[in-house]
């Protein structure tokens, strides 16, 4: 399988024209981001579109300004939902002063001003021809002294356009390792690469980076003298469980799921109810089996406002963490709310001290729910890692100072889980790939777009075919 993922790259490398080589390197990225088969990061691929593009520096990108502004935030699009974006927005208001952001790709209207609200400036690229939108890119670039990336894994323009300022005005990168347990493009232009998590850590292991690593943590906002009650719930007792995340973070792999665990609450607690946010149940087919058993006492709403949202986890006598992918910190922030916070131990852990919380099997899960404690260390942990403010102080320490962190996850022991978890398995390439992804592929380069589809597994060939036979019908 590598084998055919090698030939993706040196096809990149070997196609002259080089807006469809651009194209190419995203939509490998792409494919990459989705189907992990062992390859983490591209360096040759990043280093050899990067020289092509400086040949034509000199007429294209223009003179360096002779003032250079402070900070860039760059994001590839921002969302209304999830924590990417809420990240981003965070680490823009640690700054003494407002910075500007570019959008490298589209944005939604009301997620544009959303994030517009924690900047001064707001640029989006425009241009849809590859070579300029990386002309936009670099230009705005070179107006500034920093540059930090909030990108997607796939989005090799960014990544190329950091490397052409970074040869011409000496363009500072901070890379914010967001997506840290799949394929990502930046690992050779990042002078600082931030860590999220203890998981993070070790993945990056697999990969080719070549600037400075620093621990900067996920912000949690920790309110004071908030702590979730000690509980030995009566059997009988009326419960309201209460889990949120998104399909995937359900989806069994592995062996791993969440769903004996739903089971036996469900049957131990009789006159309990489980709430389940933020998956939708009319495509999560993996949830039928237990929806038909339980009927209402097992709910599934895929999505909620905030506010509804808040007063529902508010009400849950205990909130569990989604598995066999966990929440990252939306897990700690419910604890330092005063939740009452139980869960099965991910094999992609890390995010948070929060993880000690969790259990490795369904009795211990079980025993916890039975006779809660309250873990003051756990929170003393959380706010040393978590908190806005030790947040903040990495940050900014290692943005204007060049200061680095140690992982204090990887050091206490946390975060030690299975950096292989989305890895295929030999044989079969058992993934969705995106049908524009798989279009441009075979529009590019043709025969390496059979190999892959031959390589795919019987399951996935007819979705993928599904998908064309619908798109041709509503074209």
């Amino acid at each position: 399988m590598k084998k055919l993922f090698k030939d993706f790259e040196t096809a990149i490398n070997g196609t002259a024209d080089l807006n469809q080589a651009l194209a190419l390197a995203s939509a490998y990225g792409n494919l990459l981001w989705f189907a992990d088969v062992g390859i983490h990061d591209a360096p040759l691929v990043e280093a050899n579109l990067i020289e092509r593009c400086l040949s034509m520096a000199g007429s294209t990108f223009g003179a360096t300004p002779n003032e250079r502004g402070g900070v860039l935030h760059v994001v590839t699009e921002p969302y209304m939902t999830g924590g990417h974006t809420r990240l981003m927005e965070k680490l823009a208001s640690m700054h003494p002063e407002r910075t500007d952001l570019l959008i490298s790709r589209q944005a939604a209207p009301d997620a544009k001003a959303q994030v517009c609200r924690f900047f001064d400036k707001t640029s989006v690229v425009i241009a849809t021809c590859p070579v300029d939108a990386l002309t936009q890119i670099v230009c705005l670039l070179l107006s500034y002294e920093k540059a930090v990336l909030h990108i997607h894994p796939d989005d090799i323009l960014v990544v190329v356009a950091c490397g052409v300022a970074k040869r011409i005005s000496g363009l500072e990168v901070y890379f914010v390792n967001h997506a840290d347990h799949v394929f990502s493009y930046g690992s050779s232009i990042a002078d600082y690469y931030f860590e999220l998590s203890g998981h993070g850590c070790r993945f990056d292991l697999t990969k080719h980076i070549q600037g400075r690593k620093s621990f900067l943590g996920i912000p949690v906002n920790i309110p004071h003298g908030v702590m979730a009650n000690n509980f030995k719930p009566a059997m009988q007792a009326p419960l309201l469980f209460i889990s949120a995340g998104s399909d995937i973070k359900y989806k069994p792999r592995k062996g791993f799921s969440i769903f004996k665990l739903v089971a036996r609450i469900l049957d131990d607690y009789p006159a309990s109810t489980f709430l389940v946010i933020g998956s939708d149940v009319k495509k999560a087919f993996w949830w039928w089996p237990l929806k038909l058993r339980y009927r209402s006492r097992l709910s599934i709403r895929a999505h909620l406002d905030f506010q509804e949202y808040s007063e529902l986890v508010s009400k849950a006598d205990f909130y569990v963490d989604s598995h066999p992918l966990p929440g990252g910190t939306a897990f700690a922030e419910q604890f330092v709310k005063g939740q009452r916070c139980v869960g099965l131990l991910s094999p992609v852990q890390g995010y948070s001290p929060a993880d000690r919380l969790k259990r490795t099997d369904i009795d211990a899960v079980m025993g916890s729910i039975a006779d809660y404690r309250y873990d003051e260390e756990v929170l003393c942990a959380i706010e040393k890692v978590n908190a806005f403010d030790s947040v903040k102080e990495r940050y900014l320490k290692c943005l204007y100072d060049g200061q680095v962190y140690a992982n204090p996850l990887v050091s206490s022991g946390d975060g030690l889980g299975d950096t292989a978890f989305f890895e295929e398995p030999k044989g079969s390439l058992k993934v969705d790939i995106s049908l524009d992804t798989f279009l441009l592929l075979s529009r590019l380069q043709g025969g390496l777009a059979i190999r892959l589809f031959v390589a795919m597994s019987i399951g996935k060939k007819i979705k993928l075919l599904a998908k064309m036979i619908l798109a041709r019908k509503f074209r």
